[in-house]
């Protein structure tokens, strides 16, 4: 099962990016970019649970 997590973190990973290079090209502070890649990367976080399978013990 390490495929479709690892394409769901990349999807996730692309889609704050792509979202801070969007802000910033249409003239957002990069401050307030941080502070929304900061607050997506949280929620996402949350969603998968804080650890990912690998960080887990046995």
């Amino acid at each position: 099962m390490r495929g479709p997590r690892r394409r769901t973190d990349l999807v996730a990973f692309l889609a704050v990016l792509l979202t801070g290079v969007v802000l910033v090209l249409s003239g957002i502070a990069p401050e307030a970019v941080s502070t929304v890649a900061i607050g997506l990367s949280t929620l996402y976080a949350a969603w998968r649970g804080g650890r990912s399978s690998e960080d887990r013990e046995p």
